[in-house]
């Protein structure tokens, strides 16, 4: 313990002695580290970490290939059932030991409306079956589960997730019992989950759960009871999502084999035998280990920023090697004397690695801030709800890199500290004791490697960020400045014609504000990613051209009058929905060009109609739209059709579309006062510009560009830093030798071009090695890019332009010290 301390004594004095040499080498192990280790912690937090339940490895998804002919869905297609399913399923204990359900309370993409006091909020919650918590293995931080009682009498209690308890309610211990207003029900708190639970859903961290209700203001994905009737009364209607836990001794593929006819057979209760010719649909069990969706969402971007910033903690892990070669060389007289004084090999080494824990250590605890920080905004790029908190997994992921790092410090300077010998210090001056080709040598191929991989990087940033102009510059074929949207779902709406009356009545509240040009309203809001898709009906009573296979699907929207108006979308021919457009008119629908394009080719489409044979479910085109962007920024044009929502049946959520001048923002709080004038439970849900919505969209393209680019920018200056470092310590290490060349008539601008010369060779060796490299790397990239070709030659140019410009202006400063050198002080020196 002595001898560490006097080591650790003495590897402060170094680090103090050379404080610049210290400040950069710090700062360049805390990016370097810091960066790789807050990919890590979302790398982890997606595809690594554990669904967090009672042994997960037992626990499955259900999914299937879809709902039966006379079904439809809500959600998403595969993972859907209906409650006759659940209730058939559950009984089969033998196979599953557990069948837990659970679905959103919310539509699509949005959260609920909640009070909890006089403050309406939005939140997101589940319902969920009677054993949500116990079947999963769940425990409660405080108060109780639910219970197959609170499933079979709908109870009206709630249990919060504990990041809500902490974030609403400060962790406040008398939470239970009280009350928690959703969408205007109040319900009990009766408990609160353990921390790190979350829920069960990618992508969304859960605040509370209630159980199963039969309530229509709590219909699954709040959808409107059509005829009063909830999601337990429509067999037809496949909105449950369902996981499972295996049966002891019981495999998947034993499970899949003894539930299947059972499950087919539930797929028709209340809703007829097939159709002639109809596929039945299939049960699959996936593995619930991880979420779901997370793979195919993220996995493939996270993977490769993983492999570039692990190429930028190779760039500064070779940096600071570098810099602790070239210090350490210039003490070889002192490395000599110490051996010769009768130090070994073994108290070098420990003085060393002491040397490079010290500086590991301050980088580490710099590393460690910048990695929160950067995980945050990760968190907030991503639009990833689930905590990304480091875990024992991230943090043993950074100790091993420390680890790594001091070890690697340790041993690169030890070879030019012993290469001397103990002779060194008698046969050499201080000036010539640290000349070594071989170590010029081991230096100029770090740095080629150095500028290889930054051209690597900046190839890939340059295409990536090219993806990212492209896609902020799509058409979206309407006019998003000025826009503004929200969603609004009323509590205290008890039928269809108080629905209309509602909404009617707040966008004529909206319309007067100051700044608002026009207010419109739409069931599902575009850019959100959601739509409900349908196949062509009948047009004028007969099946239309082009309609078989996958070009008979059409997209849906509900909306109300100045639409297209509003939204700004050009009417090709006929008109947009006014207010005669009611419940006693005529049905009318609006179609977009492709529609009529494809199914009423060269004809003109107005006054034909649309729908079955039953002539109230017919609807007269009155209007042609110009095609434009609707679910997302880079969907392709698809046959779209819009229909009034004054002239259906149900009505439930709805969101509102503001055209406005200025900031669209701005318009919120005069909107809040207007909305909550109607109910004081109303929230304004998900509040944004709709150019916001849109970008959304693409927010994963945003994230890998942001970082792509940030990386490449890292890797610029590290190789900077690096080939500074390289020339400054040869032309250090050639002072004498510059001083002669002077001396016998050497001119200053051959001294300058002797070290842009080494730049110039570094440069271009870099290069050589590196756009291979590039090439592979960008054909990887192939899938992330949008408008750019994997070889787009620009991106190429600039990134060599862009190695050659840092190689010049690195080399700026040492070339002109160089030629600086007076020859008569230089040879004193010696």
């Amino acid at each position: 313990m002595h001898m560490f301390m006097n080591d650790l004594r003495y590897a402060v004095r170094q680090l103090r002695k050379t404080p610049g040499f210290t400040l950069v080498c710090v700062l360049t192990l805390a990016l370097g580290i810091g960066a790789n280790t807050a990919v890590f912690s979302v790398m982890n937090a997606v595809l690594l970490k554990s669904l967090p339940v009672a042994d997960p490895d037992r626990v499955v998804y259900l999914n299937t290939t879809g709902a039966p002919h006379h079904g439809n869905n809500t959600g998403d297609w595969t993972t859907s059932f209906s409650y006759p399913v659940y209730d058939t399923l559950r009984q089969q204990h033998s196979t599953l030991a557990e069948v837990i359900a659970y679905v959103p309370v919310s539509s699509g993409g949005s959260k609920v409306a909640v009070r909890f006091g006089s403050e309406p909020e939005e939140a997101e919650g589940d319902m969920v079956s009677g054993n949500f918590f116990s079947g999963l293995g769940v425990p409660l931080t405080r108060g109780r589960g639910f219970t197959a009682q609170d499933e079979a009498q709908h109870t009206p209690a709630v249990v919060i997730s504990y990041n809500y308890w902490t974030q609403r309610f400060s962790r406040n211990p008398d939470v239970l019992g009280k009350t928690l207003y959703v969408k205007g029900i109040p319900l009990v708190i009766v408990g609160i989950a353990a921390e790190g639970f979350e829920g069960v859903e990618a992508g969304n961290s859960t605040d509370f759960w209630i159980p199963l209700q039969n309530r229509a203001e709590l219909n699954a994905w709040s959808a409107p009871a059509e005829g009063g009737k909830t999601y337990l009364e429509r067999p037809n209607w496949w909105c449950l999502r369902l996981l499972g836990r295996l049966a002891p001794g019981v495999s998947r593929a034993q499970a899949v084999g003894q539930l299947q006819p059972i499950f087919q057979a539930a797929a028709y209760i209340g809703i007829g035998n097939p159709e002639p010719g109809e596929k039945r649909p299939e049960l699959s069990l996936k593995d619930a280990k991880n979420f779901p969706g997370y793979d195919e969402d993220y996995g493939k971007p996270l993977k490769m920023l993983m492999a570039m910033v692990g190429l930028v903690l190779l760039i500064a892990l070779s940096n600071v090697a570098m810099l602790l070669m070239a210090r350490n060389t210039t003490r070889q007289r002192e490395f000599s004397l110490r051996l010769a004084l009768g130090a070994g090999h073994k108290e070098l080494f420990r003085q060393l690695l002491t040397e490079s824990v010290l500086l590991v250590m301050l980088g580490s605890g710099l590393a460690w801030l910048f990695a929160i920080g950067a995980t945050r905004s990760l968190a907030v790029w991503s639009q990833i709800e689930s905590s990304l908190a480091p875990d024992r997994t991230v943090l043993l992921f950074t100790l091993g890199i420390l680890l790594s790092a001091a070890l690697l410090f340790g041993l690169a300077p030890l070879r030019a500290a012993l290469s001397g010998g103990p002779g060194l210090v008698l046969k050499t001056s201080a000036a010539t004791a640290s000349t070594d080709a071989s170590k010029t040598r081991t230096g100029k191929m770090i740095v080629t490697l150095q500028m290889a991989l930054c051209l690597v990087l900046l190839v890939g940033g340059g295409l990536l960020v090219q993806t990212l102009r492209n896609l902020e510059n799509v058409p979206l074929g309407m006019r998003t400045e000025g826009l503004v949207v929200f969603g609004v779902n009323p509590q205290n709406v008890h039928s269809f014609a108080e629905g209309i009356a509602f909404f009617q009545n707040l966008t004529e509240k909206l319309r007067v504000l100051p700044g608002v040009t026009s207010v419109t309203v739409m069931d599902e809001r575009i850019g959100s990613g959601w739509s409900s898709n349908n196949s062509v009906d009948k047009i004028d009573g007969k099946k239309p051209p082009n309609s078989e296979g996958e070009n008979a699907m059409v997209r849906m929207n509900t909306v109300g009058p100045d639409f297209f108006h509003t939204l700004g979308v050009p009417v090709l021919a006929g008109r947009d929905f006014t207010n005669a457009d009611t419940a006693a008119s005529p049905k009318v629908v609006v179609i977009n060009e492709l529609f009529a394009q494809r199914f009423m080719p060269n004809e003109n489409p107005l006054g034909h109609t649309l729908g079955g044979d039953d002539p109230k479910d017919q609807a007269v085109i009155v209007g042609v739209v110009k095609n434009h962007k609707y679910r997302s920024i880079e969907e392709d044009p698809i046959p779209m059709m819009w229909t009034a929502y004054t002239q259906h049946t149900t009505i439930g959520e709805m969101h509102i579309e503001m055209r406005v001048h200025g900031d669209p923002l701005a318009i919120l709080p005069a909107v809040r006062k207007v909305v909550q004038q109607f109910d004081s439970n109303l929230p304004l849900m998900q509040p944004m510009t709709q150019r916001a919505q849109y970008e959304q969209t693409i927010s994963q393209q945003l994230l890998f560009a942001r970082l792509a680019g940030f990386f490449g920018l890292l890797a610029v200056l590290l190789v900077a830093t690096g080939l500074y470092g390289t020339l400054a310590y040869r032309v250090n290490n050639r002072t004498i030798e510059i001083g002669v060349r002077m001396a016998v008539g050497a001119q200053r601008g051959q001294v300058v071009w002797m070290v842009l010369r080494d730049s110039l060779i570094l440069t271009v060796s870099g290069v050589i090695v590196g756009l291979p490299l590039a090439f592979l790397v960008a054909k990887a990239l192939t899938s992330a890019l949008y408008g750019v070709k994997p070889f787009d030659a620009t991106s190429y140019i600039l990134a060599v332009a862009s190695v050659a410009f840092v190689a010049l202006i690195a080399s700026a400063i040492p070339a002109r010290r160089a030629a600086s050198v007076d020859p008569l002080t230089a040879l004193r020196a010696e």
